[in-house]
């Protein structure tokens, strides 16, 4: 494993006990569109690829999927097991998924291809393992000026004076909060048909406690840029997020794209 996804492994892991604290309502919000986008339904094979605590994977065995996820981070799939006993995950790196070409009928990947050191090989990866007519979704961030959740601590640790960090040789980690790149990629994976549908909403935070902690418990990269600002980044994110107040808390813009194609 390169430095890079043992960096992120380790990361995710670490976080297992507190990603659905803030991080993981907001990513909630794609559930049901991404299993649309991906047409599943009863007896449906399913694969989810970064499937994290497993609740894409079982909201598709809700709809009577039979439904698999994977992830790259140990803590991640032992969560994901407890969570969901009798569902099936498997600790496994998406760029090199341990399953037969063609043995789902759909995948799909939440808020992981940004992570992915080489995504191509990803998105192929994805491809590969469904079968002729079936499809492939994807969800993804729009750009941080329209997802206050990342943007706004990005800007607090800028302020604090830290510069990006994408992790030890990690990818950028803005390429797929441009629509274009998020569709090419999949087209690239020989995907027909490729549709993007945007979701946006305002995401509710109590306090600038929760979106404190909430956000170094449920992101990596980000996590590392605000720990390092320390007080001063906690600071700046108070005053950056005052435009974004709501009663006693926050709302926070947020825009999500699910791109789709058929394998």
């Amino acid at each position: 494993m390169s430095e890079y996804k043992a960096f992120e492994a380790a990361g995710w892991t670490e976080r297992a006990a507190t990603f659905e604290t803030l991080v993981g309502r907001a990513t909630a919000e794609a559930t049901e569109p991404l299993l649309d986008a991906a047409g599943v339904a009863v007896g449906t094979r399913v694969l989810d690829v970064g499937c994290g605590l497993g609740d894409l994977v079982a909201a598709a065995a809700g709809r009577g999927a039979m439904a698999t996820g994977t992830d790259i981070a140990a803590g991640m799939v032992e969560a994901a097991r407890g969570r969901h006993p009798g569902l099936e995950f498997v600790l496994a790196d998406g760029e090199a998924l341990p399953f037969e070409d063609g043995a789902f009928d759909a995948a799909l990947s939440a808020f992981v291809i940004n992570h992915m050191p080489d995504a191509e090989r990803g998105a192929a990866e994805l491809s590969r393992v469904t079968r002729p007519g079936g499809r492939v979704a994807a969800a993804m961030w729009g750009p941080f000026e329209q997802v206050a959740l990342l943007g706004l601590p990005a800007r607090a640790a800028a302020a604090a004076g830290v510069a990006d960090d994408d992790g030890p040789g990690g990818p950028d980690s803005l390429r797929f909060t441009d629509a274009g790149e998020l569709t090419r990629v999949l087209e690239d994976a020989g995907l027909q048909d490729v549709e993007l549908r945007e979701i946006a909403y305002a995401l509710p935070v109590a306090s600038l406690d929760e979106l404190w902690h909430g956000v170094l418990g449920g992101s990596v990269r980000t996590s590392r840029r605000l720990s390092t600002g320390g007080e001063a980044a906690r600071e700046a994110l108070r005053e950056i997020a005052e435009p974004y107040r709501d009663g006693g808390g926050y709302a926070l813009p947020t825009l999500v794209r699910i791109a789709s194609g058929r394998r």
